[in-house]
């Protein structure tokens, strides 16, 4: 390996952590130190480390969930499942492929233009499972990218039946229980709501398994943020436009993400901004001040938990909607801490320019900054705010004037 490449896996494994999200934990995790372990899943020696398309690039070597566990001391029982599931996978793969032939032979088209994007879903299998020792982890892996978007199936955006099935009997029958997701994007997790550990691991590169495996060693405090909202899939808003051939047309207009489910005041499983930590901190807000055009919010961080770890946040706004159609309230800006130990405090500062909160109105031809009051919120995640600060403008003030190049759409 050439001295470049090594010193860019060095730098990716200090900060690949912060990649990750933790979306719940019973305090069970970290594990501290390796033991025998139940590894099951389809992620477990199937790891993905990128997507399709674009997303894929040839590598030297490539570290999986299974490899990294045993690299770092752990004692795998479930050799003999992993085995099976390889052959079932197999046969799996055989019949994705004779569907694949039909459909060119169908369309009269080579099987390379059929299997363009297409990607298998997991199937259904029957796998027997036994309790073993006192930790199990199970991984599940999607994969999609360029040319390969998900779809609303079972395999795929939805759990199968067999993962569900399986999932469900582990958690309750293990004494620790960790699911890992090794994906690129959400997956319906509202079947296995009662999961008491789970870990949005991504997709990390050639290193994927090691950086999973000393996450949970509490080698690195998982830190990142969701920048998607998981939610119940059949709850999500629908576009009926969407995949057309030639043209989509996005009608949900400013309701998109975050700001559909805000607006409609709606729980959410994992919101936006969602993502948990081994250890817990403390927000306050101390000071909020005007200069240059810029909103200034002085905040002091601390860690109040057990680990080391670091932690992001976000500033909201909420803005007049009396005569233009809002959404519930708008991330403006964040910031995150560097790592801090066991009490350790530091201040942060999040910053927001005026002329950035604008709204576009259509008969003006213009960016405004409407009339009203404008709430400020702080926060850890988008549905859990602080309200701080009150911004008061009395009449409406242009911004930006703008022409219409194509007449009226």
């Amino acid at each position: 390996m050439e001295r470049h490449e090594e010193l860019h896996l060095e730098e990716l494994r200090d900060n690949l952590a912060e990649c990750t999200v933790l979306l719940k934990c019973d305090n069970t995790i970290p594990l501290h130190e390796p033991c025998d372990i139940a590894l099951y899943g389809n992620g477990a020696r199937n790891t993905i480390k990128g997507g399709t398309g674009s997303g894929e690039v040839n590598s030297r070597f490539f570290i999986n969930i299974e490899s990294g566990f045993e690299e770092r001391g752990f004692n795998i029982l479930t050799k003999d499942w992993l085995d099976e599931y390889d052959k079932k996978r197999k046969k799996m793969k055989k019949c994705f492929k004779k569907e694949l032939k039909k459909i060119a032979k169908e369309k009269n088209v080579p099987l390379y233009i059929a299997a363009m994007g297409e990607v298998m879903p997991e199937g259904e299998y029957n796998i027997p499972i036994d309790v073993k020792c006192d930790t199990c982890i199970y991984v599940l892996s999607r994969i999609s990218g360029e040319g390969s978007d998900r779809r609303p199936i079972k395999g795929d955006l939805y759990l199968s039946d067999t993962e569900i099935r399986d999932i469900k009997f582990l958690n309750k029958n293990y004494k620790k229980f960790i699911l890992i997701l090794n994906t690129c994007g959400v997956v319906d997790l509202n079947p296995i709501s009662e999961v008491r550990n789970i870990l949005l691991l991504s997709q990390l590169g050639v290193e994927t398994g090691l950086i999973c495996t000393d996450i949970l060693l509490g080698k690195y405090n998982p830190s990142g943020k969701l920048s998607t909202t998981w939610d119940i899939v059949a709850d999500h808003q629908n576009n009926i436009n969407f995949g057309e051939m030639d043209d989509t047309r996005y009608k949900e207009g400013i309701y998109v993400g975050y700001r559909y489910f805000n607006s409609l005041n709606r729980n959410m499983l994992y919101p936006f901004g969602y993502g948990l930590s081994y250890t817990k901190f403390d927000i306050k807000h101390i000071d909020s001040y005007y200069e240059n055009k810029n909103i200034y919010i002085k905040l002091l961080v601390k860690n109040i938990g057990n680990y080391p770890g670091k932690e992001t946040v976000m500033a909201y706004i909420s803005k007049p909607n009396d005569r233009i159609n809002q959404a519930g309230y708008e991330l403006v800006s964040f910031s995150k801490t560097k790592e801090l130990d066991k009490g350790e405090v530091e201040e942060l500062t999040l910053s927001f320019d005026l002329r950035d909160i604008t709204t576009f109105d259509n008969e003006l031809s213009s960016y405004l900054l409407l009339k009203g009051s404008y709430i400020v919120g702080i926060g850890n995640r988008c549905d859990k705010l602080e309200k701080i600060l009150s911004i008061d403008i009395k009449d409406d003030i242009v911004i930006k004037k703008v022409k219409k190049l194509f007449g009226k759409v």
